[in-house]
Order: C-alpha cells, then sequence, then structure tokens
C-alpha cells in the first residue's frame, strides 16, 4: 500500500476532497487524511463523499483529522480533557467512515505548544511553550491510551504511535525504550515509524530492529541526520535505491501502508520518482 498524505496538496492551498482526489490522480492506492488541512464546515459530508467515490482504495487516518477551526497540535500528554476526547473521537469516527487501514497519531509532547508553519519546508511547525512537568504528563498519556485503545477496539482499526523527532517540542514517547514501555502496558498498539525522524535521530535502525513486528504504518521521507548544521528533520525526498535497504528488515512491509510525507519543499517530479523507487524496491523485496 503505497500513498500520500492529503496534508501535500493542503499545504498547496487544496481542500480535503480535492486533496484526496489529486493524490489518487497520481497513481497511489492509498490516501492519509493528515493534519495539515484549513477548517471546513461540511468535513463530515465530504469524508463520506471521499468514501463513496473512491471504492476500493485504501486510507489512513493521522494526528488531528477532521481539521478544527483553530489550528493546534493535538497532545495526548495532556490526557483526556474535553477537547483530546473530542479529537480522539473524530478521528476514528473519519477511520470508520473511510474503512481506515491505521489510525496514527503523535506521542505527546513535553511543553505547551503554539502552532507556526515552516516557510522552508512547507510544512507546519511547533513553537514549544514552557514545559509540562513528567509523570503528571505520563500519567495523563496512559489514560488517554486506554480509552483511544477502546475506540480502535470499537471501531476495528489498528492504532499506532509515531515517533517524532525532538528539534521543536520535546516528545513524551521518544526512545526506544519509551516505546517498549508503552506496547508493554499496551499490546495491541503499533508503531507509525516515522522514517525521515527516525534517520535525524540516529534511531532508525534501533527501531526497525526492535519493532519488526510492531510497525503498522510508515511515513516515508529522507533526513540527514542532526548535527551542528542540520538543526532540523528536512522531510525530502528519496533519491537513492540505497536509501531503502533497512526496509528489507520488516518482514511484513509490502503489507503496510507507507506514506509520502512532504511539504511544499518536493515536487510533484520529486514525488513520482520516489514512488517508482519505492514500487521498485517492493517488486524485488
Amino acid at each position: 500500500m503505497i500513498g500520500l498524505s492529503s496534508s501535500y496538496f493542503a499545504f498547496q492551498g487544496k481542500g480535503i476532497y480535492d486533496s484526496v482526489k489529486s493524490a489518487f490522480g497520481l497513481g497511489f492506492d492509498t490516501v492519509e487524511l493528515g493534519a495539515g488541512h484549513s477548517f471546513e464546515k461540511e468535513a463530515w459530508k465530504t469524508v463520506r463523499r471521499i468514501k463513496h467515490d473512491f471504492p476500493g482504495k485504501n486510507f489512513t487516518v493521522h494526528a488531528l483529522f477532521p481539521p478544527l477551526k483553530e489550528r493546534l497540535w493535538f497532545n495526548p500528554a495532556l490526557g483526556l480533557t474535553k477537547q483530546n476526547v473530542s479529537i480522539t473521537d473524530s478521528l476514528f469516527k473519519a477511520a470508520e467512515i473511510v474503512e481506515a487501514e491505521v489510525v496514527s497519531v503523535h506521542p505527546g509532547f513535553l511543553n505547551e505548544m503554539g502552532f507556526s508553519f515552516d516557510n522552508v519546508r512547507g510544512f507546519d511547525c511547533i513553537l514549544p511553550g514552557k514545559p509540562l512537568p513528567v509523570r503528571k504528563s505520563w500519567a495523563n498519556f496512559t489514560k488517554w491510551c486506554a480509552y483511544a485503545n477502546s475506540c480502535a477496539k470499537e471501531s476495528n482499526t489498528k492504532f499506532a504511535l509515531e515517533n517524532i523527532h525532538g528539534s521543536e517540542a520535546k516528545p513524551l514517547v521518544f526512545s526506544v525504550q519509551d516505546f517498549e514501555k508503552v506496547f508493554a502496558m499496551f499490546p495491541e498498539m503499533g508503531m507509525l515509524l516515522d522514517y525521515g525522524h527516525a534517520l535525524f535521530e540516529g534511531l532508525a535502525g534501533d527501531f526497525i530492529s526492535n519493532f519488526n513486528k510492531k510497525i503498522f504504518q510508515v511515513h516515508m521521507h529522507w533526513s540527514r541526520a542532526r548535527s551542528k548544521t542540520q538543526q532540523k528533520d528536512e522531510h525530502a525526498a528519496i533519491t537513492k535505491p540505497r536509501q531503502l535497504e533497512p526496509f528489507k528488515k520488516i518482514e511484513r512491509f509490502k503489507r503496510i501502508p507507507v506514506i509520502f510525507e512532504h511539504g511544499t519543499n518536493v515536487s510533484k517530479k520529486q514525488l513520482l520518482t520516489e514512488k517508482k523507487l519505492l514500487e521498485e524496491f517492493e517488486d524485488h523485496f
């Protein structure tokens, strides 16, 4: 299942329906309903129309969908607040409508967060605020996970936690040990392996080795590792077959959604080139 995040076209100014239509128009068989969209009053009607108009296609749902009137970062580390419960319910409602393969979220953050946009990468970014207490955040997150897992069970949808870089806000769940802690408490949960984030933090090999069978979905993009001169994950395009080699260790790779996730820094030509590279890689898997 090779797909594209609808956020790619949202960052170019397209609405939800047109973003999905554009992604399928490029030949992808899967679309991730992403968090990059602006608010739409008729969003639920649009979601149902998408399911009706694109039969036989695959979907995933990510982070915060449908969009809210106020742009914000969903933070599960705040626990079962009224807003968090509403966002969680909406994620799984969307998943039920489109019969999504996976619902995925960010791993919680140890900061208050503001919302901004990175014009270089053409991507939403976090403005970190004051720190949140670690112990309380873990307790809040655990309660939220229990609720989200009950929603996943009711909707018969796989539920995954994404690894994210720490160059903006500090992630609550970050290391191999952190993910092991979560999976020990909630064995039904899986991982959304964000390849670019993992490369940036030097964790790609460790995540693939330790969570081979727990990877429910992949976000595909490339980044150089963190350094003095490289301070942000690039969300760049895959350009060489060897960049995909680590995925040979994931036994189920061809059966999980692999979603390209980019901002406006990646052109349609680059996107189609990396799509072809991935298709050729899977053909010889």
